[in-house]
């Protein structure tokens, strides 16, 4: 995993929550502008123009094949547990291996990039992250798969800048049908709850 990669991401995210919160004179905004032009325009001339994935740049690494490893390091673009993609929040992902399948446990804060309501995280954020999380669940059990459902439940408000954890975890395997929920905790009170069925097809078999 490339420091520099991750620090410029790291960067990028300051730098979209600066732009998110921004809370001055025209003039200054206009300066800003200006200089962030400057810079995007240099980072676009390194962009590569093929075919891309979350699990890597140029779609030339097959995550199943790396599922013994963190989820941050077999999906390093994804938008939700990616340290490559800078709209990815900076969770921490770990592996519990205690069960007869392993489970997926992130955590960690969001700030005001992902406010929906005032001070609360907009619902489809979660969702997004859910369903990259159930998704991690399966790499790391060897399962590949496609989201076919998402049914996402909002319990209650999900707040900005509290500690957060999602749990994910396979409940049954049917034939090409894999059955995972997942859950979102502020502290003792459970915010949402999701389920989705992925369907293993021929492209990640």
């Amino acid at each position: 995993m490339s420091n520099e990669l991750k620090n410029l991401n790291e960067a990028t995210r300051r730098l979209m929550k600066g732009v998110r919160l921004i809370d001055t004179s025209n003039e200054v905004i206009y300066k800003l502008s200006q200089k962030i032009s400057e810079i995007a325009s240099e980072v676009e001339e390194y962009s590569y123009s093929g075919v891309i994935a979350q699990g890597s740049l140029k779609n030339d690494k097959n995550p199943i094949e790396r599922g013994d490893q963190n989820p941050s390091e077999f999906f390093p673009y994804s938008p939700a547990v990616g340290p490559f993609n800078p709209i990815a929040p900076p969770l921490e992902v770990e592996v519990i291996n205690e069960a007869e399948y392993k489970e997926i446990r992130a955590f960690g804060k969001l700030d005001g990039v992902y406010v929906g309501p005032p001070d609360l995280v907009q619902g489809g954020v979660i969702a997004l992250l859910f369903d990259d999380i159930m998704g991690s669940v399966l790499v790391v059990n060897n399962c590949g798969a496609m989201t076919g459902t998402l049914e996402v439940r909002y319990e209650k408000p999900t707040p900005i800048g509290k500690e957060l954890l999602w749990t994910g975890k396979i409940e049954k395997i049917e034939g090409r049908k894999i059955y995972v929920s997942a859950d979102l905790w502020e502290g003792e009170n459970r915010t949402a709850i999701a389920t989705g069925i992925f369907v293993k097809v021929d492209l990640l078999s």
